[in-house]
């Protein structure tokens, strides 16, 4: 298989992460290689479901955290509370005008 250069722009979660991914690609590559006759399939099979499964929890359980994280950090949310009613801001109209004095 050729192998080409690439660069990303990573923050040092992804590069584990993509560094994590690598590695399982590769150990499935080196298993189907080493798996006996007959039982490639379901040997790569259970070890994608396993190492996958790690893989989607570790993946849920940071950006939960990073959610988390990132509330405590904007502090505690108000809570919307319903108007009691309806009021008249303005003051009661006396209904004589201004003009009609002079």
């Amino acid at each position: 298989m050729t192998r080409t250069p690439h660069v990303f722009e990573c923050t040092e979660d992804e590069v584990q992460l993509l560094t994590r991914v690598l590695a399982m690609q590769q150990e499935l590559d080196e298993l189907a290689l080493s798996a006996a006759h007959g039982t490639v399939l379901e040997a790569c099979e259970e070890e994608v479901i396993v190492q996958g499964r790690e893989l989607q929890t570790d993946m849920l359980e940071k950006a939960v955290t990073r959610r988390v994280e990132a509330a405590e950090k904007k502090g505690r949310l108000s809570a919307s509370v319903a108007a009691a009613g309806v009021k008249r801001t303005a003051a009661p109209s006396r209904g004589i005008s201004s003009a009609a004095s002079v």
